[in-house]
């Protein structure tokens, strides 16, 4: 499993930067971008984001 960013819904606050743990997160054009070799499933980013666009899958 890997944290999911939907684009279409993400505002880019970057608050699930700040929770990730493994800094697996960036903003590139204002949207939250997962890289999936670095995510550890954790779910931080998800239980952070105010517009839940983030998931796990």
């Amino acid at each position: 499993m890997t944290a999911i960013v939907n684009q279409q819904t993400c505002n880019g606050c970057g608050e699930c930067v700040q929770a990730c743990p493994l800094d697996a997160i960036k903003i590139e054009n204002e949207k939250a971008f997962v890289d999936p070799d670095v995510c550890g499933d954790c779910g931080a980013c998800v239980d952070v984001c105010p517009t839940q666009s983030i998931s796990l899958s």
